[in-house]
């Protein structure tokens, strides 16, 4: 019976210190995202963001306020995983969407992250039924090997396409820069893109991408104001 009795006990006790307040863990999510929006460090949370909420609560609130928002976890690891869930589960979002999608088209852009590493980033855009209207949004980062052959990049965007589940017969349209290992008449990504989603996929050129080019010729004064509404876009879109 003794023994019985102190085994409920330990029970109760690693219950109680397993589970988090459901508010504390939300309010632990939320305070991730802006600390993801704002591209912070993680550690901020732990060394500004908890300490600043601890000492208005107890300033403008109760004691008690403070007591619990000393429960909210915040860690380095704990904002580093958070971010992690949020990001997935968004990719996860996007993916079902796509997979309800009837149609749907990709834009893929050759690029380097801040450590120089080549990368291959994938812009979809389909049909939401929930908003019953095409969105576009990021569908994936990916890591290219050292040497970019087109080989390599078909490589990467079929494997992503088996692992998620999305069906080659739902692809209407890829977008380039015109990137040689990219629109290659033989053997480039969009031959053999075509080849798996079938001859009617429409391929077309960047006109972004164009208009940049073209840009860089253009008088000092215009060239001014394009670099000028470049950097107030991108401004606003961190920002939101």
């Amino acid at each position: 019976m003794r023994k019985r009795d102190a085994l409920k006990i330990e029970m109760k006790i690693i219950s109680q210190a397993s589970t988090i307040d459901t508010s504390l863990l939300t309010a632990s999510y939320l305070i991730t995202l802006q600390i993801a929006k704002c591209k912070k460090p993680y550690s901020i949370g732990e060394e500004l963001i908890k300490p600043s909420v601890i000492a208005a609560c107890n300033e403008v609130l109760y004691q008690s306020a403070a007591s619990k928002m000393k429960d909210i976890p915040l860690s380095n690891d704990t904002v580093e995983r958070g971010i992690s869930d949020m990001t997935e589960d968004t990719e996860n979002q996007l993916i079902e969407k796509n997979k309800k999608s009837k149609f749907f088209a990709l834009q893929l852009e050759e690029s380097t992250d801040i450590q120089n590493k080549s990368i291959l980033i994938t812009y979809v855009r389909y049909i939401d039924h929930d908003e019953s209207d095409t969105t576009e949004g990021m569908l994936s980062v990916s890591e290219l090997p050292t040497h970019t052959t087109n080989s390599e990049i078909f490589k990467i965007f079929n494997g992503f396409f088996e692992r998620r589940g999305l069906e080659w017969k739902n692809f209407v349209g890829v977008c380039t820069d015109g990137a040689a290992c990219l629109t290659g008449r033989n053997s480039g990504l969009v031959t053999k893109i075509k080849d798996m989603a079938g001859n009617n996929l429409l391929s077309t050129h960047c006109y972004i991408h164009r208009q940049n080019l073209a840009s860089k010729k253009m008088a000092p004064e215009l060239n001014e104001v394009l670099s000028q509404s470049f950097k107030i876009i991108n401004y606003i879109k961190i920002v939101l």
